[in-house]
């Protein structure tokens, strides 16, 4: 047995939602149903983004800043307005300007990119610069600078997809 109290079987735990008549800074706490006051300044300073963040060596699963620096890390997901990337591994970023140098990257979705050394699975922006030695796999951009290993832009994209649709549909229509 352990030593944590129970409750038991017919009873019904109390709601766990913030009730629409409750003013905001009170919430229904969990545990007894009773209603507890919460600062409203803790609850500015928890949703505002903080101005920057830098990372290294390590790992997390999301940042989300003004601007976000990430050297010799893993991050799930960044977001913010100045987003760089230095040596580390990252699933996506959305900011307003990325910077990839020497990393790997699985999404980027930003205004203006810059890229170097680095591989990047996806990439949908307004402006793209690349840099040497950078593999790409998709492109979805108005403008691409630079010399880079591009595997797909937007109309070898469209090409691919139209011809997969149609290889799709004979399939289905050789199925039935």
């Amino acid at each position: 047995m352990t030593d944590e109290p129970t409750t038991p079987s017919s009873a019904t735990p109390p709601p766990r939602r913030r009730r629409a008549a409750a003013a905001a800074s009170e919430v229904v706490a969990p545990e007894a149903g009773m209603l507890v006051e919460i600062p409203t300044e803790v609850e500015a300073t928890a949703t505002s983004a903080p101005p920057a963040v830098e990372f290294s060596r390590g790992a997390v699963g999301g940042i989300r800043a003004q601007d976000v620096h990430v050297r010799t890390g893993v991050v799930g997901g960044m977001a913010g307005e100045h987003a760089s990337v230095e040596m580390g591994l990252v699933g996506g970023v959305a900011a307003r300007e990325a910077s990839i140098s020497q990393g790997v990257v699985r999404a980027v979705l930003a205004q203006d990119v810059r890229i170097e050394q680095s591989l990047v699975r996806t990439v949908v922006a307004n402006r793209v610069q690349t840099g040497p030695t950078t593999a790409i796999a998709l492109v979805l951009a108005r403008q691409v600078d630079g010399n880079a290993r591009i595997l797909l832009d937007w109309r070898g994209a469209l090409a691919f997809a139209a011809v997969f649709g149609a290889l799709a549909a004979a399939l289905r229509l050789r199925r039935h």
